[in-house]
């Protein structure tokens, strides 16, 4: 009697893994798609509208803000009351506002350095109780009216707000007016330099 000797195979589990599940794919296989065109149009219209709108904002503040700090000309000059002279008296020279500060019987007036015919810087003539340009002659009253002279104009005034002892605020109109007030009722001046007035005739 022969035994047969072969053993019967083992029997394979039906039971098999999903291959999907838990498989990493390395890093350096992973790729990103390209945009397209019309994508890529895009992004540079985004970034070009930014840019544009950053640039019009730098404008925009370097525009609007202020140019000149206070108490440097083209900016405001604050004096305090004693800086205005009792009316009539001579005025009172301002050289960094290139100023003259002025009270007369007709008030208050912040009058500009520079004659009205050709640049040159006038002076106060304590003698004559006027002023007078030593380049070509041109003379102005105390509030820089014209006397006489080639100078086409009277002075040049700066628009002031003049702030009383009581709290109200007195300000230069669009003719540039003296401001009618007593040196008693004041309490302090702005002077601003950088808003010249410029005097129609001779007048």
């Amino acid at each position: 009697m022969t035994v047969s000797t072969n053993k019967p195979a083992p029997s394979r589990s039906l039971t098999t893994q999903s291959s999907k599940t838990n498989v990493k794919v390395p890093e350096e296989q992973v790729s990103v798609p390209l945009p397209n065109r019309r994508e890529f149009l895009f992004y540079i219209w985004g970034a070009s509208l930014t840019l544009f709108a950053a640039a019009s904002g730098g404008f925009l503040y370097w525009f609007l803000k202020p140019r000149f700090s206070e108490g440097e000309f083209g900016g405001v000059f604050r004096e305090p009351p004693t800086s205005v002279p009792e009316s009539g008296n001579a005025p009172f020279n301002n050289p960094t506002g290139k100023y003259w500060l002025s009270n007369s019987q007709e008030g208050v007036v912040a009058l500009y350095k520079v004659c009205t015919h050709l640049g040159c810087l006038y002076a106060w003539v304590p003698n004559n109780d006027r002023f007078e340009c030593p380049c070509h002659g041109s003379m102005f009253e105390l509030w820089g009216e014209f006397i006489q002279g080639p100078a086409p104009r009277s002075l040049d005034r700066f628009a002031m707000t003049i702030t009383t002892t009581s709290g109200a605020e007195l300000v230069t109109n669009e003719a540039g007016d003296p401001i009618p007030v007593t040196r008693e009722e004041i309490a302090e001046i702005m002077i601003d330099t950088g808003n010249r007035i410029k005097r129609d005739g001779r007048v």
